[in-house]
């Protein structure tokens, strides 16, 4: 009773809300005080023609309206003729007329009908403005003959797998007033037309035609021929191209998992992917797992597309899924595809693996490239179970191995790198879990920057007073340095050539001298006297010399010589023999005469020539 009770009141409740909806819409319809009709002449044509429409636009409400109503014709174009430029306001009770004529299509005739729009804005109970539209319909029939054959193409399958057959079907309707005869379908993908005798009017026929497809597409269209009953003219139907492809399906299926395992009791998420590369969609898709039962069904995958569906399982023990997807597509065929299995496990969180990495190096930032950094990994077993086989790598270098690690227990290693540019680095431990399932754990990230070196710091010097007999050198210039040596170096060389050039010099004028002393000791020397006359000798203290010209010879080594009471005793004097045989040599015109000083001297010389005139006697 008090279920029913419950059932009775909601159906009330519902009823009220429909009540109530109605009488809003009733309101709603009530506000609006436009009353727009239409009338045409003439209402029927034989043929598409000119017809007469007269419009009337009222306002029946008891209030003017704040905007203006504007008029369409059937086309969608504003009517200018209707009130001010197409458009016009109504006042409280008043209304708007307005006569044309319209231009009749056969379209309109088939249809049997045609409508213009009236567009104005009303007021809602908010105070909005909400754009209303009204249609005027003038039903006109057509009152001749009318010879109309419809005609409908369906290609069936939408694409054909090689070998199968393609199938087009054209579907025939008279649709005008005159029966047909001698329809005759040419379709480009038969080699045989196929005919209809006769089509009353409102009947419909269909033709099917079927071709197999081999390794190539194919292209439907068609040529239609007919008359019209109690007529010899024949009409003509072109029906236009449609392709009919050869089906190229290339579908694949994949099955993952974001984790490999979740703990116990946590749900693990399935991801089911369908990547369709080729020409055949698929629709009602369904797909099962081998031991869940079905897990998706009514999936759409069209053509060139790619689907990913989810699907999330609690799991308190590890599973195996399997996907098996089956297939209906647009060939007409239903295939079956199936997925690799995909295991996940189930950890106890007791025994989940976690290992900390801390990464750091022994510099943030390198000056030059390529560098040497020391870098220094901190690998923590934070989990309750041991972890072995501890495999440390850089990306897919692969650094050293960590063979057991205890829980609780932390394992340092220290290597150094050569970098060949600064960049970001981290370090991966990847290691087998309780379920031997490979998982990883990234260190932290380090950057290392490049900073080009930065110049010493120029030290302020100290200002100090120089004690007064301490002489600071200048500092050395290296190109005053290198001159003064080269300067050095030349004047070693000239000193040493002009050494060697005077130790020549003296050596020669050694040898010179020697040689002179030779010289004078081995011949006679005349000694000079103021006066040389060879034609005629001096006279001294009267005495003359008889001879007349002279030669000078040496006298025998054994005369005996005489002593010269007026020279000295101790110069001996050598013999001089005076021959005058001898060529008589001539002195100059212009000899001067010896001076009075000299001439005092004369007479010791010319003595000692006497004497030497007397012993030679």
């Amino acid at each position: 009773m008090i279920a029913q009770n419950k059932i009775c009141r909601a159906g009330a409740l519902l009823l009220l809300i429909a009540l109530m909806l109605c009488l809003g819409c009733m309101a709603q319809a009530e506000t609006d005080p436009v009353d727009f009709t239409m009338e045409i002449s003439p209402a029927s044509l034989t043929e598409p023609g000119e017809v007469s429409v007269s419009l009337r636009v009222a306002n029946t409400g008891s209030s003017d309206m704040l905007d203006p109503v504007s008029l369409y014709d059937p086309d969608g174009q504003l009517v200018a003729s209707f009130g001010d430029g197409g458009s016009c306001l109504l006042s409280a009770g008043a209304f708007r007329t307005w006569k044309g004529v319209w231009q009749v299509t056969q379209e309109q005739l088939d249809a049997g009908e045609f409508a213009y729009t009236l567009k104005y804005h009303l007021t809602d109970a908010s105070g909005q403005l909400v754009e209303t539209t009204r249609q005027a319909v003038a039903r006109v029939e057509y009152a001749g003959e009318r010879v109309k054959l419809s005609v409908s193409r369906t290609i069936s399958p939408e694409v054909v797998r090689s070998g199968n057959k393609a199938s087009v079907m054209y579907e025939l309707v008279n649709s005008g007033n005159v029966d047909l005869k001698d329809i005759r379908v040419k379709e480009n993908i038969s080699k045989t037309a196929q005919t209809v005798s006769a089509l009353k009017a409102g009947e419909k026929k269909t033709l099917t035609f079927t071709s197999k497809i081999g390794n190539a597409d194919l292209t439907s269209n068609a040529t239609i021929t007919y008359k019209a009953s109690g007529s010899t003219k024949t009409l003509t139907e072109k029906i236009e191209n449609a392709p009919i492809p050869l089906a190229r399906p290339n579908l694949k299926i994949t099955l993952s998992s974001p984790a490999q395992g979740v703990n116990i009791g946590e749900a693990a998420t399935l991801v089911v992917t369908f990547q369709n590369d080729g020409n055949v969609s698929y629709s009602n898709v369904s797909v099962k797992d081998e031991k869940k039962g079905e897990i998706l069904t009514n999936l759409s995958i069209p053509a060139g597309a790619t689907v990913t569906e989810q699907k999330e399982f609690i799991l308190m023990e590890p599973a195996t899924f399997k996907l098996t997807a089956t297939l209906p597509d647009n060939t007409g065929e239903t295939k079956t595809m199936t997925t690799d299995p995909l295991t996940i496990g189930v950890f106890d969180p007791e025994k989940t693996l976690l290992l900390t990495l801390n990464l750091s190096s022994s510099q943030e930032s390198i000056h030059e490239v390529p560098a040497d950094v020391r870098f220094t990994l901190v690998v923590t077993n934070n989990s309750n179970i041991q972890a072995d086989n501890i495999a440390i790598s850089h990306g897919t270098m692969s650094i050293c191995s960590i063979a057991s690690l205890a829980p609780g227990v932390s394992a340092t290693v220290t290597r150094d790198f050569t970098l060949s540019q600064a960049g970001k680095f981290r370090f991966t431990a990847t290691v087998k879990d309780s379920m031997q399932n490979t998982v990883s754990f990234d260190s932290n990230t380090l950057q290392i920057t490049y900073a080009a070196p930065t110049a010493a710091p120029t030290q302020v010097p100290v200002e100090t007073v120089a004690p007064p007999v301490l002489l600071t050198p200048a500092p050395a210039d290296t190109v005053l340095y290198q001159t003064r040596n080269g300067l050095m170096t030349v004047a070693v060389a000239v000193g040493a050539l002009f050494g060697a050039g005077l130790v020549l010099f003296l050596v020669s004028t050694a040898v010179r001298m020697r040689k002179k002393s030779k010289s004078n000791a081995a011949y006679d020397h005349l000694d000079l006297a103021e006066r040389r006359d060879y034609t005629e000798p001096a006279e001294e203290d009267g005495d003359t010399d008889s001879a007349g010209g002279y030669r000078v010879s040496r006298a025998d080594e054994t005369a005996a010589p005489e002593t010269n009471t007026e020279a000295p005793a101790e110069a001996a004097e050598e013999t001089i023999t005076l021959t005058a045989e001898e060529p008589t040599l001539e002195a100059p015109a212009d000899e001067a005469e010896v001076p009075a000083e000299t001439a005092q001297k004369a007479p010791r010389r010319k003595s000692r020539r006497s004497q030497r005139t007397e012993d030679g006697e």
